[in-house]
């Protein structure tokens, strides 16, 4: 949020839909344009947003109570409404916030110039200069903690495959989780078959996924890759610089999580049959490899790393069943041990 905001121009409007909010006129002072107004239904909804975030009130609690009241979310091509999709989500509350536009601002620049006017703004300028300076310092403040290393190694690149949103990061009993947490208001609007939480632990997705990458990403697998039309000076620079990050691996969690990054990571996770669905692309070729890691490890590694029958929140991410796959197999090796003696 560095960027500075300026006075309205005409230059500086879209073509295409107009932001939530807003709806089009096709002509102005008589001749043909598309020019944004403020749209009588909408517009009300996005003062109340700004109202409610300056309020205290958080992104997801915004999204869920205007789900439970509701109102219409925006649309999944843009600016128009949709009724088949009155669920909100925290995105999307967020992507009104931190739009100058609905303050009569704007950032971008070298748009067409329209015919005449100017879009009178939706909510006061002084309201959003104060909506986006909060986001600003939240911003700074989480950059200018004691420790700069990341949360989560796997931040940002995990999705859930039942309703394709980013997974976020969270923790359970110290240890780091990624978790997709759906209202059910959110769930039945949208038609998703989906419980209220979904959990993937970081430490069994990375250890597979580590491994999976050695395999796969590995220098003699790239060469064997039929990749029609690829020089090869570029593949071998794709093979070096995909080595480098792979040893970025083994180094501390920030040269970790920088190295799953440029590794182009996409991760999808099922929960129904506890699946992750990996995709790399690696520059600057661009050479992909796709994979599919069954998320259920082998027992002994389980045993191995202390898992316990109450170590996971909870049924709905299918962790339970590894819990007593886990303590079936410690019962196990204690009757071996008994017998032994």
């Amino acid at each position: 949020m560095t960027d500075t905001l300026t006075a309205p121009s005409p230059t500086m409007w879209l073509r295409g839909r107009p932001p939530y909010g807003y709806r089009l006129i096709t002509t102005l002072d008589g001749r043909p344009a598309r020019w944004p107004v403020p749209d009588e239904r909408t517009a009300p909804v996005v003062r109340h947003i700004f109202r409610e975030y300056l309020d205290g009130k958080g992104l997801q609690t915004i999204a869920e109570q205007l789900t439970a009241d509701g109102v219409p979310s925006p649309g999944a091509s843009g600016g128009t409404t949709a009724s088949d999709t009155p669920a909100w989500s925290k995105s999307a509350v967020r992507t009104i916030l931190v739009n100058p536009r609905y303050g009569g601002f704007s950032t971008a620049v070298g748009r067409p110039r329209p015919a005449s006017g100017e879009p009178e703004p939706i909510v006061p300028p002084e309201e959003v200069a104060r909506v986006r300076q909060m986001f600003a310092s939240r911003k700074a403040g989480s950059r200018s903690g004691v420790s700069a290393l990341p949360r989560h190694l796997m931040q940002g690149l995990v999705r859930c495959a039942r309703c394709k949103r980013v997974m976020d990061g969270t923790f359970n009993n110290a240890e780091p989780y990624y978790r997709c947490r759906i209202p059910a208001e959110y769930a039945a609007a949208n038609k998703i078959d989906h419980p209220r939480n979904v959990y993937l632990r970081e430490r069994v997705a990375v250890h597979l996924l580590y491994r999976w990458l050695g395999s796969m990403c590995a220098p003699r697998h790239l060469m064997r890759l039929d990749v029609p039309g690829l020089a090869q000076p570029d593949r071998l620079m794709t093979v070096e610089a995909t080595a480098r990050r792979l040893r970025a691996l083994n180094q501390g969690p920030r040269e970790q999580s920088a190295a799953l990054q440029a590794l182009g990571l996409r991760l999808c996770y099922s929960a129904a049959d506890r699946t992750l669905r990996v995709k790399a692309v690696l520059e600057p070729a661009g050479l992909v490899v796709r994979g599919v890691l069954d998320i259920q490890p082998s027992r002994e590694w389980l045993y191995r790393e202390g898992y316990s029958d109450d170590s996971f929140p909870g049924e709905q991410d299918g962790t339970a069943g590894i819990d007593r796959r886990c303590a079936g197999h410690r019962d196990r090796l204690a009757d071996r041990r008994s017998a032994v003696r």
